[in-house]
């Protein structure tokens, strides 16, 4: 008799209950997951993108996405009432106080949990809800998140003071230390708005955005603009004749899982469609365009020129500067002080040689 005709046969992956589905198959990779866990990650796969929203592009670790969407929910809580004094949600409902026991406190914590997996379940119900400021969603794309914000929230001056409390240098917040920090999470890519990936959806986005901060071609220029390539770097004074200040820029794009749109093409419509009054710098620039097409949509926001200094708005390039220059300033600080003794000793010597 064959020994092995007995014995229960296994997948190739999942054992005895047969295949595992793969994460991108919408499972999770045979590890377990809490029904908190679970009702989250259903409650987002409800939300989507759309035409018009504003928020911050996030890229992270390969695989660590949901642990990236984590830190970044954390650090947009933290920021919003820091910025805005937006109280993060259940921050009241969540604490206990000291005189509580063991038990109380994990009532509480029971009734925090329950609360959420109902507020999520409603939200995936389709039941009418007040929106956040902050919305987290998924993209079908590795390393790729997207926080959707709305007002008082403005993406552009929340990623700037991420950022630069990350880099420590002057207008860094006091408390940088208790600030959040990550260590899944790269880069930021705010957007001010969205539009569509099409031509037509590129210009309508560049005159809404570049608006505030620009004069377009047919509201204040003299005549037919030159193209990109023959402007100079040098301005022809501080004001034009709208008010607006005549900055200089650079022109960012990026793109993600999309074709059609191409490059350079996108870089010559939008500079077509500023005030030659306003030149280009590649170099130095007052202002940076920031162009981000994702699939079928474009987002565009304009930020300060400092944007290469905060190395382009990458968090974890910053945390490693500012952990370098903090350890190179403790090396100078411990080199100083034995000179500093040194000198003390000899000066005691040469006052007791003269007394002598």
């Amino acid at each position: 008799m064959d020994s092995s005709s007995g014995k229960r046969k296994h997948g190739a992956s999942g054992g005895a209950e047969g295949p595992k589905l793969k994460k991108r198959q919408g499972g999770s990779g045979g590890k377990w997951s809490t029904p908190h866990y679970k009702a989250k990650m259903e409650a987002m796969k409800g939300r989507h993108i759309e035409v018009g929203d504003m928020g911050i592009w996030t890229t992270c670790q390969r695989h660590k996405e949901s642990r990236a969407m984590d830190e970044l929910v954390a650090i947009c809580d933290e920021y919003g009432e820091k910025l805005y004094g937006i109280k993060p949600a259940g921050e009241s409902n969540g604490k206990a106080s000291d005189e509580d026991g063991e038990e109380e406190v994990e009532e509480d914590i029971e009734d925090m949990i329950e609360r959420e997996l109902k507020e999520l379940k409603s939200s995936k119900d389709g039941s009418k809800k007040e929106a956040g400021p902050f919305e987290p969603i998924r993209t079908n794309l590795d390393c790729l998140l997207f926080m959707r914000t709305r007002p008082p929230v403005d993406p552009i001056a929340l990623v700037r003071a991420i950022c630069t409390d990350a880099a420590g240098g002057p207008g860094a917040s006091k408390e940088k230390k208790k600030m959040a920090k990550s260590r899944f999470i790269n880069k930021f890519t705010p957007i001010t708005l969205t539009g569509k990936a099409t031509e037509k959806g590129v210009e309508e986005v560049a005159r809404t955005v570049l608006g505030e901060w620009f004069t377009l071609k047919g509201q204040g220029d003299s005549g037919e603009g030159e193209g990109e390539g023959d402007r100079t770097e040098e301005g022809e004074g501080d004001k034009e004749a709208d008010g607006k200040k005549a900055y200089s820029y650079a022109i960012r794009p990026s793109f993600r899982a999309h074709s059609t749109l191409k490059r350079d093409d996108v870089i010559k419509q939008v500079a077509g469609l500023i005030s030659p009054q306003h030149k280009v710098n590649l170099s130095s620039p007052d202002k940076v365009i920031l162009i981000d097409i994702f699939q079928t949509f474009c987002g565009m926001s304009v930020v300060d020129g400092d944007w290469d200094a905060l190395k382009k708005y990458n968090i974890h390039e910053l945390y490693l500067s500012s952990a370098k220059a903090s350890k190179e300033l403790a090396k100078e600080e411990t080199k100083e002080e034995p000179i500093k003794e040194t000198k003390e000793e000899e000066k005691k010597e040469s006052e007791e040689a003269s007394k002598e």
